[in-house]
């Protein structure tokens, strides 16, 4: 039964990862250039909706990287209560450890940029300009969504350039870690 539990954990924890990374490559890879290609508009309207979707996608998936991550610390008898950040002291003093508590750390990286899209820029984007506003108060909204759009593309390539790391961090466990 351990085995397979270890197996399951393993396999729900690399599933939310491809998922969560898979839409950071398809977000910069296919779906802006191909907005880009379309009227601003619709580019907008698809752009909104695929946002939608990713946001309740990404969050899930960091949620089951979590869970699934602990458990699987857990499983494998790596967890102390009390310990050196959880981790037994054996292994904390490891560079096993120290890639653990670097993967940990970086995927508080991806929370805090992941909020920062959720509740700083996304509502900037997704607002409409009122039309009873006046010209410059219109043109004013227009500058801070295409600024909160820029943003957006600068937090979005840095979160898959620390989810990159994490894997590659991810990968060399099974040799004993990098850090």
């Amino acid at each position: 039964m351990n085995l397979n539990l270890e197996v399951l954990y393993q396999a729900l924890h690399d599933l939310a990862f491809a998922v969560y990374i898979g839409g950071l490559f398809y977000a910069e890879i296919v779906l802006t250039p191909a907005a880009g290609a379309v009227a601003p508009a619709q580019a907008a309207v698809v752009m909104r909706k695929a946002g939608d979707r990713q946001l309740i996608i990404a969050w899930a998936s960091l949620l089951v990287i979590l869970i699934t991550g602990i458990l699987r610390l857990g499983h494998l008898h790596v967890l102390a209560f009390p310990g050196t950040f959880f981790l037994a002291p054996g292994i904390a003093s490891i560079a096993y450890g120290h890639t653990i508590f670097t993967m940990f750390g970086l995927w508080c990286l991806l929370a805090a940029l992941g909020l920062v899209m959720t509740f700083v820029l996304r509502p900037r984007l997704i607002g409409k300009i009122d039309p009873t506003l006046s010209r410059p108060e219109r043109e004013r909204r227009q500058e801070q969504m295409v600024g909160a759009a820029r943003w957006m593309s600068i937090v979005l390539r840095a979160d898959l350039l620390v989810a990159v790391v994490i894997a590659v961090l991810g990968v060399s466990l099974a040799s004993g870690g990098l850090v």
